[in-house]
């Protein structure tokens, strides 16, 4: 059981879903359980045999099937046009869901036939959250202390796992350094090599390779395109293209900062992550992506399923001050975050920052164990301990 079962189950009661991820991150698994006891079909537009089912619609047979899951069907060049054709014959009568391990938030723009007839949801790795209590909980009423999740001996240990073999599910249940070592060098050739290749038309691919390659050491900094630029010796534009290509296929992603009524504020260069922490070698840069990727994970799943609107940014001003993460509700600052992996002194920027805000909920999550003290709008905390109360 994934923390989006339920969630994708009744949703699709009503509309087409749209269920996108990493790759191997487990979008199969789910959908395969959602098909369980209906008169369904799973098909993956990578397999000779199901791609012709797909091509030729067999799968819409209403003597046969009332539920479908179409997987990898973006590979298909006019894969938007099959499935406006499928939900306008069948959108009554069929039950179906589309996987891809690229975003498929085409739809979310105005203008397309399918507004308001899909859902999106987006699947994450395995986090501290769910590997504990397997619920998307909704966003905290109080963001100091967000819920009744203890920390403890047995969360330390999911979080030091998690750090070790990443969050997807085959090296995380493995939990073998050797295969994980395997998996993580095939997941990297096949997104470059055969993804890459697939859905773009980029033909320098072992340049890319090599961008992925770099990107790892430039977790958690704001991402110079002009340094990886001169290393690559190739046109700016070139390099910005290939990372949103990378971000489009669930390798990295990217948090703008927030600027918003700060005086001196940064509002040019993002932050990179990687949906994989665990090929990061700083120990300092691993943990604030992982603490990066859970709170993505949270806002996602609170936006996806209609909780609110959520953002995940950070703060830097023209001095050097900064601050890891901002969450935001329909723009507005709710909470700050910083991580220091073993620094409980409170963090001067971070109580800066929350002065100017008001006094908004300010966070310092540190990666050692058995760490919480709060007080009215401050609190230093395991991150294991915190993050056990999300998604």
């Amino acid at each position: 059981m994934r923390y989006l079962d339920e969630t994708l189950t009744d949703l699709a009661e009503t509309k087409l879903v749209l269920l996108t991820g990493p790759r191997q991150v487990g979008k199969t698994t789910i959908a395969e359980h959602w098909l369980k006891g209906r008169r369904g079909i799973y098909l993956n537009y990578d397999v000779p045999e199901d791609r012709d089912v797909i091509l030729r619609r067999e799968f819409i047979d209403p003597v046969r099937y009332d539920a479908v899951v179409l997987d990898e069907i973006h590979k298909f060049a006019r894969w938007k046009t099959l499935l406006k054709g499928v939900v306008d014959q069948r959108r009554h009568t069929m039950k179906m869901v589309v996987t891809g391990s690229a975003r498929l938030d085409v739809f979310q723009r105005g203008g397309d036939s399918l507004l308001g007839r899909h859902e999106y949801l987006c699947l994450h790795p395995f986090s501290v959250g769910e590997l504990l209590h397997g619920k998307l909980l909704p966003p905290p009423a109080n963001w100091l202390t967000p819920g009744d999740y203890a920390g403890g001996k047995k969360t330390e240990k999911l979080w030091q796992r998690l750090a070790n073999r990443s969050g997807f599910p085959e090296p995380y249940t493995k939990n073998d350094t050797k295969q994980h070592q395997r998996w993580s060098l095939r997941r990297r050739s096949l997104l470059v090599r055969d993804d890459l290749r697939e859905l773009s038309q980029i033909r320098e691919l072992s340049l890319v390779e090599h961008l992925a390659m770099l990107l790892p050491a430039r977790v958690g900094s704001p991402l110079s395109i002009n340094s990886l630029r001169e290393e690559l010796s190739v046109a700016h534009d070139t390099v910005s293209s290939w990372i949103e290509t990378l971000e489009r296929l669930y390798y990295c992603f990217r948090i703008s900062p927030y600027s918003a009524r700060i005086g001196r504020s940064v509002r040019k260069e993002k932050k990179l992550y990687l949906w994989d922490w665990s090929v990061i070698e700083s120990p300092s840069a691993r943990f604030e992506n992982m603490v990066a990727s859970h709170l993505l994970k949270a806002i996602h799943g609170w936006t996806d399923v209609g909780f609110g609107e959520f953002d995940l940014c950070y703060f830097r001003d023209r001095d050097s001050n900064e601050v890891d993460f901002v969450i935001t509700e329909k723009r507005k600052p709710i909470a700050i975050l910083e991580c220091k992996k073993s620094d409980t002194s409170p963090s001067k920027p971070l109580l800066r920052l929350a002065r100017e805000l008001h006094m908004i909920p300010a966070i310092q999550l540190v990666e050692l164990p058995n760490i919480d003290r709060t007080d009215a709008h401050f609190r230093v905390v395991s991150a294991h301990h915190y993050l056990a109360n999300f998604p």
